[in-house]
């Protein structure tokens, strides 16, 4: 059916919430699932969910298993996971995860790499492919220049 969404749940068990009236400076680093509601400026790293709403900020980098951005990321995102920035959501850095969904009037300024496994076996195959019609190129030209010079025209 168009239009359905298909997104898996956050069945994850919330152990940190940093509420909508606290203010971080400094990195967090949790095992379970974060909630930021509030302002961190510093790096968020969790095994589990990170989970930004509405009212919440985030300057510094963040990594997590998935995560899902309603509020307002500067820094750069990595998730081993599902990404998600609602429809509330501005993220300003570059994003690195396996699925990303981006949202109607969410806003996201940066690059995106996804699956990084396959891309690495990609640019590697491209350089290759690059490398090759150069080397054929310049034997094309090596054999002009050999031609040439036995050429009647150039002779004269």
């Amino acid at each position: 059916m168009l239009g359905k969404k298909t997104a898996e749940p956050i069945n994850a068990k919330i152990s940190s919430v940093i509420g909508a009236d606290m203010v971080v400076e400094g990195d967090i680093r949790a095992k379970e699932a974060v909630r930021v509601e509030g302002s961190v400026t510093g790096d968020v790293v969790t095994e589990g969910a990170l989970i930004i709403s509405a009212s919440g900020k985030v300057k510094g980098n963040v990594k997590g298993s998935s995560i899902i951005i309603g509020g307002s990321l500067e820094g750069d995102l990595t998730s081993g996971g599902r990404t998600e920035v609602v429809s509330t959501g501005r993220v300003i850095g570059d994003i690195r995860t396996k699925s990303l969904v981006v949202d109607e009037n969410a806003v996201f300024q940066g690059q995106c790499t996804m699956n990084t496994e396959g891309m690495s076996s990609y640019a590697a195959g491209a350089q290759e492919k690059t490398e090759e019609p150069k080397k054929e190129e310049e034997h094309n030209l090596e054999k002009e220049n050999n031609n040439g010079s036995n050429n009647k025209w150039n002779k004269r």
